[in-house]
């Protein structure tokens, strides 16, 4: 089993990129789906207080579901790359103990 001083260059790789664009990508998705519902709820001649509830609850819910598919493009870059002489690997384990 690795130690903490092992993996903590690959941790800190995974965590400042997997921030950053989670967090850009779900503000930009929820931003997005929040001026499209509202610019077609505005042009249909739905009353705000109506669509409030919605683009806020589905925008965040669209960028929730954005930043987790950045997460996931993250961790798929970073398996295989070598970070200070470390890297991950995927691996398919036959048992779900150790050892075995």
């Amino acid at each position: 089993m690795a130690t903490l001083k092992e993996t903590r260059r690959i941790a800190w790789s995974l965590y400042w990129k997997s921030s950053l664009l989670c967090l850009l990508t779900g503000a930009v998705a929820g931003a997005v789906f929040g001026f499209i519902v509202g610019f077609i709820g505005g042009f249909a001649g739905v009353r705000s207080e109506i669509l409030a509830p919605i683009y806020t609850w589905g925008g965040s819910i669209v960028g929730l579901l954005a930043g987790f598919v950045a997460f996931n493009f993250v961790v798929a870059w970073t398996i295989g790359k070598s970070i200070g002489g470390q890297q991950l690997e995927l691996a398919v384990a036959t048992s779900f103990r150790e050892g075995q």
